[in-house]
Formats: C-alpha cells, sequence, structure tokens
C-alpha cells in the first residue's frame, strides 16, 4: 500500500519555526512561477518564494529535515532517494489571496526536467511555520476534487506525500501562510 500522505509532528520547537521565519524572511522573496511556464499571472500559483541552500545558517534545518524525511521514507514510502539541493521559503499572501491550484510535483510526459535536476521527484514534503493566518488549507486529490481530502497541517507538522499525488494550497484569506517545501529525488520509479 501507498500511502498518500504522512506526517511528523514536532520537528521543531516555535522558538525554532520563529528562528527559520525571520532567516528566510530577511532574504527576500520572489514571485513564483509555474515549471514549465512563462506566464506569472494566472497560472494558477499566487505566492512569493525563495530557495535556500544549505550554508552555515540553514546547516540545522537541513539536519532535521533530514532525520524526518529518513524517518517517513523509512516507515511509509520505502522510496530509493538520492536527496534534495535546496529547501523552498513560500509566502501565500491574503492581500493576492495566495493560493496554488491543483497540481503535481513531478514532472510526466514530454516536459523536461528543471535546469539542475537530474533525478525524478520522488517524495515532497511541506512544513507549516505558522498558524497565524485563515485558509490556505492543504488539499490532496486521489482521484476526484469533489471528495479532495484537507490534510490537517498544525504549525509545525511536517507533511510528506508521493510527488505524484495531485495537491493545492486553497486561498489565504486572513494573514500570511509560511511554509519550507522539500523535493526529494531518486532513480525512476519501476
Amino acid at each position: 500500500m501507498t500511502y498518500p500522505f504522512a506526517w511528523w509532528d514536532n520537528a521543531f520547537t516555535d522558538e525554532e519555526l520563529k528562528k527559520i521565519i525571520e532567516y528566510c524572511d530577511g532574504q527576500g522573496l520572489e514571485r513564483a512561477q509555474v515549471m514549465g511556464s512563462e506566464e506569472i499571472e494566472d497560472n494558477g500559483r499566487r505566492c512569493e518564494i525563495k530557495f535556500h541552500q544549505r550554508n552555515d545558517d540553514t546547516a540545522w534545518i537541513y539536519e532535521r529535515m533530514n532525520a524526518v524525511i529518513e524517518g517517513l521514507n523509512n516507515q511509509f514510502y520505502g522510496f530509493d532517494l538520492n536527496g534534495y539541493g535546496a529547501f523552498q521559503y513560500t509566502s501565500y499572501n491574503a492581500a493576492e489571496r495566495g493560493a496554488y491550484h491543483w497540481h503535481m510535483d513531478i514532472c510526466l510526459g514530454k516536459a523536461s526536467l528543471p535546469p539542475g535536476m537530474v533525478q525524478p521527484r520522488k517524495l515532497s514534503l511541506t512544513l507549516l511555520l505558522n498558524d497565524d493566518f485563515e485558509g490556505g488549507e492543504f488539499m490532496v486529490n486521489l482521484g476526484n476534487e469533489a471528495q479532495a481530502e484537507r490534510v490537517m497541517t498544525p504549525k509545525g507538522r511536517v507533511v510528506a506525500f508521493p510527488s505524484f499525488i495531485l495537491h493545492s494550497v486553497k486561498p489565504v484569506t486572513k494573514g500570511i501562510r509560511k511554509s519550507i517545501v522539500i523535493w526529494v529525488t531518486g532513480p525512476k520509479f519501476r
């Protein structure tokens, strides 16, 4: 059985989550695009992002997330994974009804891999950093949008799911939803 999602609670303390937000906000953000799309407007993704590589300031975040990834993958998925190069800090602002429509994190068909990616994404993870917003529900779609399931994402929860699962973030209606997203790659599924 392949689980549509699994989670790990309390990977970080409230103080550590605040430290992550302060660091990431201090590094600036840029308008997000959809992979393979040149259009910024009306592409179904309304958020700002910044990719963060491992460095002296982020190493502790990587070490903690690596332990969570290993634990979740060993318990629920057993995917052959090789790692990830960066984490994405994402900010969904209610002022623009920040959201991300239904999508998968894996490239299918004729789509080419993004620059620098040599292996497919296999396991996706999201860590919710705050809870002082409304809306922004994380949803998974297992084949019928009308019966999509809301995944409870309290602050500090890491949600993991296979990168081929359809998912979305509903519009934020008040405040700013902040999260970290990681895509772990590995050899092709077989």
